[in-house]
């Protein structure tokens, strides 16, 4: 089973930043209420929704050649449960951007509240064509790239 964890990206820059949504379906909160937790998405999907992210960042700025394999993080917080149907927002920054490594930070929140953050997530760039198929790739980011409507 593959979890697709980014539902819309909103923009991005070039090895920089990137932002987009998340969207918690009805599905995804039984995977706690059968260990007895109230109804909300586990912890490790929505960190999961984050390094996706952030590996879109790294598909999308080495033009669907390179992809992301996180190899560490230094600090995860959970700040409160996302409950079903909740819109999470997820933001990626780069710290640094190397050849040999990726730096970068993640925030997930509902509304003004953070909900998640990933603090010093190191990414690998690896060949994309080696773990997937690149033209797939570019089929779903056809689907799911929703760039934020600016309003005057």
């Amino acid at each position: 089973m593959k979890f697709r964890m980014v539902d819309q990206i909103h923009a991005w820059e070039r090895g920089r930043c990137i932002s987009g949504v998340k969207t918690v379906s009805f599905e995804e909160y039984d995977l706690k209420t059968a260990f007895g937790c109230p109804a909300h998405l586990p912890e490790t999907l929505l960190m999961e929704s984050l390094f996706q992210l952030g590996n879109w960042l790294i598909v999308l700025s080495s033009d669907f050649d390179r992809m992301a394999m996180v190899t560490r993080t230094e600090e995860v917080r959970f700040d409160r449960p996302v409950a079903p149907g909740q819109a999470v927002t997820l933001d990626a920054s780069v710290r640094r951007y190397r050849e040999d490594g990726i730096l970068f930070d993640g925030r997930a929140t509902v509304g003004s509240d953070q909900v998640a953050a990933g603090l010093g997530c190191l990414a690998v760039p690896v060949p994309l064509a080696e773990y997937c198929s690149p033209d797939d790739l570019r089929v779903l980011y056809s689907e799911i790239f929703r760039p934020e409507r600016v309003q005057s």
